[in-house]
């Protein structure tokens, strides 16, 4: 399963410790000193919990990030997140071993591991974690979660910048970005009194059909008051498990009583995707990339179809910054007949996949402009790079934003998530847009006005086929940097409507889109 362009995988659970037998590798805290009293610990903190956490996040950056990387320079790195606990703890590494600091005295000093023994340097942190806790009145204050966030936080930016950690409540929220989750489908927002205002209704989901209406004013969620509560409580009681009830009463305008409402919770995935036609001319934008936006672009492509004869479709991927990677083929493919969609390529031999278009194009070779900006990233540039490559689409707006490369998500011991970078993405032509982004065929960074962008289009003084091979080259000889690269087309962050009159002045006219469309790639054919 790919989640969020990453693949989703479980983390092995491992005994506790002690459990492990005679061949566990037990580390001995010899004490330095006695400068420092230690204060009584907490009796919230669990080592064997700890222990199993550290051993799975360790384990799979060791197995499964993109480079090799030695996990006891991981694992230090961490443990050097201590200061965010206590500013007066520390670590320091000399030889073999590695010293526990207080105020800059040593408290601890704890044998070094193999440092590509992920299991050894797992119990070296809940030592180090355990002993900073009896050190420190503020170490011992931190919740379990706290200490998991001290190390991770501390250690996953030293692999790069899109390796991270989500706690259990995060987590939780990410996955129903990704998935979904059980709810009443409405947006709100909380008014200056802590009330709750209902400011859209999802189509198609309990609150749609069970009569909330945009405007009304929350005040109990199954009888709880929530004026008092913050956002996460609130969350935790508007969802719930698919089938379950749950009951809202609201303030309504005209309505001199309170309105009590019942629902059943169903499955909400946000939508990602809105279409309208102008003309002869379709538009789709997509926002982000979750379990049904291939689905919803397919259903929103034919229902465009289905009117009066199109001239063309514009796929609008600006300040989309991706999403799931299964999905992001699923939309290339849409409009694709044959060939490769893209290719991964990294250390795990699960990370490196080919991925090929299935052989129907739902707009029967319609031309297609793809708008781009600095915005667009990761799942949004893996389909506009398989358009672009495969000659099915031209490219319109400004340098993209350059992510590709694919994360794994591992699910930890304790509800929280590791997102660790696995894989790289190669274009269907092998180009690795990673810090890079995407070229468009037709730059819109200047501040030209659309009508003087296409007079340069037809004059020949934008020609996007040697843009693009320039471009392509001079990444492949590594004779200009990125930044010097994406200096050609830089990056705007804004959605300018002049992108949308150079798309529809493409698509008005077939001999210039024929013209720009020509580029190193093959051609296909459009009717």
């Amino acid at each position: 399963m790919t989640i969020l362009g990453f693949a989703l995988f479980a983390a092995r659970t491992r005994p506790p410790r002690g459990a492990r037998g005679a061949a566990a590798i037990v580390l001995a805290a010899l004490l330095a000193g006695c400068a420092t009293t230690p204060v009584a610990q907490k009796d919230d903190f669990s080592a064997d919990e700890a222990d199993q956490v550290f051993v799975a996040g360790y384990e799979s950056i060791a197995e499964r990030f993109v480079d090799a990387v030695a996990i006891g320079n991981v694992a230090f790195e961490g443990l050097h997140g201590l200061s965010t606990l206590d500013p007066a703890l520390d670590v320091a590494r000399e030889g073999d071993k590695v010293d526990l600091t207080r105020g800059g005295t040593v408290e601890a000093e704890f044998q070094a591991p193999d440092d590509h023994d992920a299991d050894a340097w797992a119990e070296l942190t809940v030592k180090a974690l355990d002993r900073a806790r009896a050190l420190s009145p503020k170490a011992r204050a931190a919740s379990m979660e706290d200490l998991y966030e001290a190390v991770f936080d501390q250690a996953l930016p030293s692999l790069d910048e899109f390796s991270r950690y989500a706690g259990a409540e995060a987590a939780r929220m990410h996955r129903a970005s990704r998935e979904g989750f059980g709810g009443v489908g409405f947006e709100f927002a909380a008014e200056s009194d802590g009330t709750l205002r209902v400011t859209a209704i999802l189509p198609d989901t309990p609150a749609a059909k069970g009569g909330l209406k945009v405007g009304d004013v929350i005040i109990h969620v199954n009888g709880i008051d929530v004026v008092s509560l913050g956002l996460p409580q609130i969350t935790h009681l508007l969802r719930g498990h698919v089938n379950t009830e749950v009951d809202l009463t609201v303030l309504r305008e005209g309505q001199s009583a309170p309105v009590k409402l019942a629902f059943e919770r169903d499955l909400i995935v946000p939508p990602t995707v809105v279409s309208n036609r102008d003309g002869d001319v379709g538009y789709v934008r997509i926002t982000g990339f979750n379990q049904r936006t291939t689905a919803s672009v397919s259903r929103a492509v034919f229902d465009l179809k289905a009117g009066a004869p199109m001239r063309g479709l514009v796929l609008d991927l600006r300040n989309n910054p991706g999403g799931l990677l299964d999905q992001a083929i699923g939309v290339a493919d849409l409009f694709l007949t044959d060939g490769e969609i893209l290719s991964t390529r990294g250390r795990h031999p699960d990370s490196s996949q080919e991925y090929e278009a299935s052989g129907e194009d739902i707009l029967d070779g319609l031309p297609m402009v793809v708008l781009l900006n600095g915005e667009s990233a990761s799942a949004a540039e893996v389909v506009a790079a398989a358009l672009q490559d495969r000659g099915r689409a031209i490219l319109v707006g400004t340098v993209s934003y350059g992510k590709g490369t694919v994360q794994n998500v591992i699910h930890l011991p304790n509800d929280g998530e590791l997102t660790l970078t696995w894989s790289r993405i190669y274009s269907p032509a092998g180009y690795a847009f990673h810090r890079l982004g995407l070229m468009p065929g037709v730059c819109t960074s200047t501040e030209d006005t659309p009508d003087a962008v296409i007079a340069d289009l037809r004059s020949g003084r934008i020609d996007p086929a040697a843009a693009l091979a320039g471009w392509r080259k001079a990444h492949s000889e590594s004779r200009r940097s990125p930044a010097e690269l994406r200096a050609t087309c830089p990056p705007r962050h804004d959605m300018r409507k002049g992108d949308l009159a150079v798309a529809r002045d493409l698509l008005d006219d077939r001999e210039l889109f024929t013209k720009a469309m020509r580029g190193p790639y093959p051609a296909v054919a459009t009717r």
